[in-house]
């Protein structure tokens, strides 16, 4: 029997492409929503565009002005929504009359002992929007009283994010963040400006977003989208933005 011949060509192994660790600062870099906190402002046409309305993680709270906070261990007293009620549309595009829309709204009572009125500076606005004054002319803002801030959207749900985004407050200089949450949510109504704030009282008081109703709220079942207001100066860990 003949002899195999034996191979002479011994190919080279080919060298496998050398691999980079992975950077130390890829790990530990920060979540871009947590990094960048409200800035300290004291007019609207300043306004951060880092704050956009979302809660950040390293935001210091201020010392000066009012922030808001949700009515998350509601009584009788705290989580009343008695009216008559403050309304003001929260977007820069205007609803147009006959068309069908949702609504997205957040109440938010006045929890210190002081009236304020258009030269105390108190702004609002949606996130990535414009600022609004909250209160023009002769308008005023009682102890006690609630105002409805809302937003007509053909979306669902039209923050940028369901978790951290919501209604950004400016009162005096201070920046705070009302989340209307599952609550504030009322689908399909048509709009006319002459009914618009009858719709707006029964859905913050009687809507199905509302448990059980407006006996749910005089019985103190929490409601996501019911805030107060009070001096940044109080003592609160539950600040809208701040904890």
């Amino acid at each position: 029997m003949r002899e195999r011949p034996t191979p002479r060509f011994y190919p080279d192994i080919e060298r496998l492409e050398a691999k980079q660790p992975l950077a130390v600062g890829a790990g530990t870099a920060p979540v871009a929503h947590l990094a960048a906190g409200p800035p300290a402002v004291t007019s609207p046409p300043a306004v951060p565009k880092a704050a956009g309305g979302t809660i950040t993680a390293e935001a210091v709270k201020p010392n000066f002005g009012y922030l808001v906070y949700r009515i998350t261990n509601p009584t009788p007293s705290t989580n009343s929504l008695t009216p008559p009620f403050g309304h003001v549309l929260v977007q820069d595009r205007q609803p147009v009359p006959g068309q069908v829309y949702n609504i997205l709204q957040v109440a938010v009572k006045n929890a210190t002992n002081q009236t304020f009125d258009s030269s105390s500076g108190f702004f609002v606005r949606f996130p990535g929007q414009h600022y609004f004054p909250i209160l023009t002319g002769d308008e005023t803002w009682k102890p006690g009283q609630d105002f409805i801030f809302y937003v007509l959207t053909k979306k669902y749900y039209p923050m940028p994010n369901v978790v951290t985004s919501g209604i950004q407050f400016l009162l005096a200089g201070a920046w705070s963040v009302a989340i209307p949450g599952p609550s504030g949510i009322f689908l399909r109504i048509k709009y006319d400006p002459a009914t618009i704030n009858k719709i707006l009282d029964y859905a913050v008081t009687q809507g199905p977003g509302v448990p059980g109703g407006a006996a749910g709220i005089r019985l103190g079942l929490p409601v996501t989208s019911i805030y107060a207001f009070v001096s940044a100066k109080e003592h609160r860990n539950d600040f809208g933005g701040y904890f």
